[in-house]
């Protein structure tokens, strides 16, 4: 008699290593298509239009092909240049152009949002949570969108690294005979967070607390190889400061006089609406969904969970285990965060939530452990609406940025149609022109289409003073002005000091050329 067993055909080698997505597993894929998807829309569109400080880092880009290597974001002594490592080979292999420049950027979202995923599985010990998390990840704040996918120096690497680094803590058994590894690539990773942005100690110092915890009885043993690690990954910052000193100046001004009060005000409005996501500048989602009400709401949230894991909490910061959960380090990072941020200087900006950029995949993992932490079918339905109101508020922030010509990218709010200047760069290729003075919005952009053709000079900041000097060496240099106010405002200037000079209005910019006398910056 033939069994069932024995009548049902065994299954391919082929059968069983097919890879079948579950439920978490397709959410997951379909939260990189978003990621991605997001991304490239902004890319694609006046929203995300390339600016002078996206420049900078593709000049440098360029600089690397030929053969100069940056350690920081033009002449600063901040914002590590990992990134532009990355990208000049692409500049290498295809046109210099925006999109190429942030393929980058838009590759090193999409893995940051699967290690959102991974660090997820270890806070919420649920595939499905980490599936939400990525999910809330990808229909994320309009900002972590829009900053995620400018080149604007260290900030993707900075999280990227800082991920691997809390990755790399919650995997730290000091029985484990992989356990110097793991310390030596814990400290590696945070060298290296730390060099591309200093906004990554908002992941660092939870992460290290739970490693130094983990390390417990085997610090003589471990702690060596992480303390060499972190040396490691910081050799740029190191020889740096050899060449430059150990505080070199920051090669942008100092910023302005602000108080620790101040700053922690600013942190609380407009900043943590920002942050959030919920200050979209499109008047029916502000009325509907108001910051002040979701801010504090979250806070609210925040403070019910610490109080909940307060004896974990302890237990973490006194470096004990026993009642410590990798769901502490995400709580741990929310309560330091506000006085990380008050204590810094550089943070009296409140345009936009810039110094929080690192804590976007904790936001994202937080808010699934709070969905997470309900039971029965509201949770299901807590996931489906809170992510939906995440993606209202991204595409309508997105329409509404959109429908107002695109983010503003000039110091006085103005916009700088950049989109323009590869037809500039060819007019003064065919011009003949060697050599060119910019206001800083246009300088950068303008010498990043032209390449090795023309030098460009910025009338203000100057990223690269050996392109500088070769403007200031050349007897007859041109300008470019932004077309309406910039313009006449330059001509008015060569106008009334008696100069003789030739324009042409070329896309949104003017040229002016054969000025004579020569016009430089002062003069």
């Amino acid at each position: 008699m033939t069994t069932a067993a024995a009548s049902t055909p065994a299954a391919s080698p082929r059968a069983r290593g097919r890879w079948r997505p579950d439920g978490p597993g397709i959410v997951l894929l379909l939260a990189l298509v978003t990621v991605v998807a997001t991304r490239m829309v902004l890319l694609a569109s006046n929203i995300a239009r390339f600016e002078s400080d996206e420049a900078v880092t593709g000049v440098m880009a360029q600089r690397i092909l030929d053969g100069d290597f940056p350690v920081y974001f033009g002449i600063q002594s901040y914002q590590g240049a990992l990134e532009q490592y990355l990208q000049a080979p692409l500049l290498a292999l295809f046109p210099d152009t925006p999109l190429v420049l942030r393929l980058v950027q838009v590759a090193l979202s999409a893995v940051i949002c699967i290690l959102v995923f991974i660090i997820g599985k270890h806070v919420l010990g649920s595939r499905w949570g980490a599936a939400l998390a990525a999910a809330l990840f990808a229909v994320g704040p309009y900002f972590l969108a829009l900053k995620s996918v400018r080149s604007h120096g260290g900030y993707d690497g900075a999280v990227l690294f800082g991920l691997l680094v809390v990755l790399l803590a919650l995997a730290l058994n000091r029985q484990s005979g992989r356990a110097r590894w793991v310390a030596l690539s814990l400290g590696v990773c945070g060298g290296l967070a730390l060099w591309e942005n200093a906004g990554s100690v908002y992941l660092l110092i939870p992460a290290a607390i739970w490693a130094l915890g983990s390390m417990r009885g085997a610090y003589r043993r471990l702690l060596p190889w992480g303390i060499g690690g972190l040396i490691v990954g910081l050799l740029p910052v190191i020889a740096f400061r050899a060449l430059h000193g150990i505080n070199p100046p920051s090669g942008t001004g100092d910023p302005p006089d602000t108080t620790v009060a101040q700053r922690m005000d600013l942190l609380l409005s407009p900043v943590t609406g920002q942050f959030l996501g919920v200050r979209s500048g499109a008047p029916l989602l502000d009325r509907f969904v108001p910051a002040a009400l979701i801010t504090v709401i979250a806070l609210g949230v925040l403070g019910a969970a610490v109080w909940a894991r307060r004896r974990g909490l302890w237990d973490m910061v006194t470096l004990t285990t026993s009642r410590r959960r990798p769901v502490d380090i995400i709580l741990l990072a929310f309560l330091l965060a506000p006085f990380i941020y008050a204590a810094s200087t550089y943070t009296w900006y409140a345009g936009e939530p810039r110094y929080l950029f690192p804590l976007y995949p904790f936001l994202a993992i937080g808010v699934a452990a709070a969905i997470f932490a309900v039971r029965g079918r509201p949770r299901l339905s807590l996931a489906i609406g809170v992510t939906a109101l995440s993606a209202v508020l991204l595409v309508g922030t997105i329409r509404s940025v959109y429908l107002r010509g695109g983010e503003f990218t000039s110091s006085d709010g103005g916009l700088i149609y950049t989109e323009d200047l590869p037809e500039v760069a060819s007019a003064l290729s065919r011009q003949g022109i060697d050599a060119v003075y910019a206001d800083y919005w246009v300088a950068n952009p303008l010498q990043f289409f032209t390449g090795q053709g023309v030098a460009v000079a910025s009338t203000g900041i100057n990223h690269f003073p050996a392109i500088a000097g070769r403007v200031a060496r050349d007897a007859d240099p041109a300008i470019v002005s932004n077309s309406g106010p910039g313009a006449d405002g330059m001509r008015a200037t060569l106008t009334a000091s008696g100069r003789r000079f030739s324009e042409r209005v070329v896309g949104r910019f003017t040229i002016f050329w054969n000025i004579a006398p020569p016009w430089r910056p002062g003069a």
